[in-house]
């Protein structure tokens, strides 16, 4: 009866922002198919084969160090999103949380921040698709007929299972995952022992400066290894722009985000560190690009190798697929809010999810890539945009903690325990996470500097077109704080969603 009461309130009546004005179906998927997206979009295969040889040679084989170290600002960040969806559901996370609390204003970038990182996420996620499918079926990975179509044949793929529905991407990251991290496990238990029992002839031996900061010789760099590692995490959010579809909508979502960080914490050190001893340094560094294929023929042999090509591409397929679902959402929000043409707010009726969204994106998707694998021109232009991919992302977890800060402030009289979790936590996240853009930005080699320059200019552009041509009602959302008496505590909200 709630829903279809909630159901019933009008666009124009209710508060822009307000997840009451959504129609996608709800209690889709549970807490466990949550955890499972949330950390297929980090892609630890396909992660793993393009940061492992650039991190070992930052870290100088403090791998496991900088990743630990790592996933706590992202735990925190991780923290942030648990609390701020107890206050409000909605698929558009950050940039609604950041409008109602800071400045829908400031929303409004976050937003654009939102659609810019997902959509070159989804781009950069593709692009390897084709050359590892075609190199796993012996074929020609340099062909651009081959790739071409490869990359539409797939793509389509990918958007049709992301516009059916939850419950169908689900099961597609499921039956992905169980292959995926099979191999992976497999694979990672033969380097341990190569490395660390059986010391191969040709292997790495480990030694106790793994375990130092400053890794073998001191020659290691931990910011510039926490740089890669943090990058390596990106993709856990997804958990919460499906919170609209999950059952126990407060709660569920921010403990998958919370559990997603953990879990890929765990995996990429373990990743990591049994796999940088397979072979010398030079050897790794020759393969920054497919390190984990490479790897797999030195430990095995080409042949058995091809599975771990498999389980990368795999990892491929997975994280395009759920980049796009994380993306029809948070445009979807935005459609709802005016933000974007109202098209992007349709919700299929079959279906019950923003399937426009879906093949709008996914459209972009592969004409982008199919452009990039057909020209050479085209393919140095788009790598200097895809270059800014993890900038988006670190700009709109930075204001997400501060608006977790902001929204609770009043929480900070309460407790010791409140000062560090809605306090401490979120700032000194977002501190590093400052950090960490800061060294991103400085070290962008041109012309992709001056293309990020565009991009701020186009989203303040578009702010100013829907705040003052359409004039829309996001920027008259009433600004919220949580207030003694009137709000429920955090650790108390969500009681009733069970």
């Amino acid at each position: 009866m709630e829903e279809a009461a909630v159901a019933a309130v009008g666009v124009a009546e209710a508060p822009a922002g307000d997840a009451r004005t959504h129609r996608l179906t709800p209690d889709v998927i549970g807490l466990p198919q949550s955890v499972l997206i949330g950390v297929a979009t980090s892609a630890p295969g396909q992660s793993t084969a393009v940061a492992l040889a650039p991190m070992v040679a930052a870290a100088a084989y403090a791998t496991g160090p900088a990743i630990l170290l790592s996933m706590l600002p992202m735990l925190a960040i991780a923290l942030c999103y648990q609390r701020l969806n107890l206050w409000e559901q909605n698929c558009g996370g950050p940039y609604v949380w950041v409008g109602r609390s800071i400045s829908p204003f400031v929303g409004y970038l976050v937003a654009w921040a939102m659609l810019v990182g997902f959509v070159l996420g989804s781009v950069s996620d593709i692009l390897p698709l084709g050359p590892a499918l075609l190199s796993l079926g012996g074929w020609n990975a340099s062909g651009v007929a081959g790739n071409v179509l490869t990359v539409v044949l797939f793509g389509a793929v990918i958007t049709g299972v992301a516009a059916v529905g939850l419950r169908t991407t689900a099961r597609f990251q499921l039956g992905i995952a169980v292959v995926e991290y099979t191999i992976l496990a497999v694979f990672s238990a033969i380097a341990f022992w190569a490395v660390f029992v059986g010391h191969w002839p040709g292997t790495v031996h480990p030694t106790a400066a793994w375990l130092r900061p400053s890794g073998v010789g001191g020659k290691g760099s931990l910011s510039a290894g926490m740089l890669i590692a943090i990058f390596l995490f990106t993709g856990w959010d997804a958990s919460m722009y499906i919170n609209e579809e999950t059952r126990h909508k407060r709660r569920n979502p921010g403990r998958a985000v919370l559990i997603s960080v953990a879990i890929l914490g765990v995996v990429y050190t373990w990743l990591f560190v049994t796999f940088q001893g397979v072979v010398p340094p030079a050897a790794l560094a020759a393969h920054t690009t497919d390190a984990l294929p490479y790897l797999a023929t030195a430990l095995v042999g080409s042949g058995w190798a091809k599975l771990m090509v498999l389980a990368v591409v795999l990892s491929v397929v997975a994280t395009s697929q759920t980049t796009l679902v994380s993306l029809s959402r948070v445009s979807y929000s935005m459609g709802s809010d005016r933000l974007l043409p109202g098209t992007f707010s349709r919700v299929n009726r079959r279906f019950g999810t923003p399937a426009w969204a879906a093949v709008f994106w996914g459209a972009v998707m592969v004409v982008i890539a199919a452009g990039y694998a057909a020209s050479s021109s085209l393919a140095t232009a788009f790598g200097d945009v895809i270059n800014l991919e993890a900038v988006p992302f670190t700009f709109f977890f930075i204001f997400t903690a501060l608006a977790t800060t902001w929204y609770y402030r009043r929480l900070l009289r309460r407790s010791p325990l409140d000062v560090l979790v809605v306090g401490v936590c979120p700032l000194a996240a977002a501190g590093v996470l400052s950090w960490v853009l800061e060294q991103s930005v400085t070290t962008l080699a041109p012309p992709t500097p001056w293309i990020l320059l565009g991009l701020s200019v186009a989203g303040v552009v578009l702010m100013m077109v829907s705040r003052f041509v359409f004039k829309a009602p996001f920027f008259w959302a009433r600004h919220s704080s949580w207030t003694p008496g009137v709000d429920d505590p955090p650790d108390r909200m969500g009681a009733a969603d069970r």
